[in-house]
């Protein structure tokens, strides 16, 4: 072939070139995004695990610590909102997070002596927009 017929050829290939190129690129930003996503759901999952057992332990402490209280007075307590300062630790740790602690108490007899059983949810969620974990957690006492 005459150099008159393939001058536009290379004019091609660079092209075609800098579209694959292009492409490449343009996946391994989505890539990219896509595990910031998915660290950023990871960290929000355990903060919110560790949020909901902050709350459970939170109900149990309040119900089981409670001396001259009586049993569903100190069960009324423990249903509460907690966030960072307020049953919570304040800080980037569980900044973003809230718990809602709800507890259920129900008094039986067992050979002739009132017992009371308490039953503690814990419903967390850390986060903010799309990326927002949610976690439930229950516990049962007795004493």
């Amino acid at each position: 072939m005459s150099p008159d017929k393939q001058r536009g050829s290379t004019l091609i290939i660079a092209l075609f070139i800098v579209v694959v190129m292009l492409m490449l690129g343009v996946t391994l930003v989505q890539m990219l995004d896509s595990q910031d996503d998915q660290m950023v759901l990871e960290v929000n999952g355990t903060r919110t695990w560790s949020a909901g057992q902050a709350g459970l332990d939170w109900g149990l402490a309040q119900v089981l610590n409670r001396g001259a209280v009586a049993a569903d007075a100190a069960c009324a307590a423990a249903s509460a909102t907690l966030s960072g300062g307020t049953g919570l630790p304040t800080g980037a740790g569980l900044g973003n997070c809230r718990v809602q602690v709800s507890c259920i108490h129900t008094a039986f007899t067992l050979d002739g002596d009132v017992r009371n059983r308490f039953i503690i949810s814990s419903n967390a969620n850390c986060g903010t927009g799309g990326l927002a974990v949610s976690r439930a957690f229950e516990s049962q006492a007795f004493d």
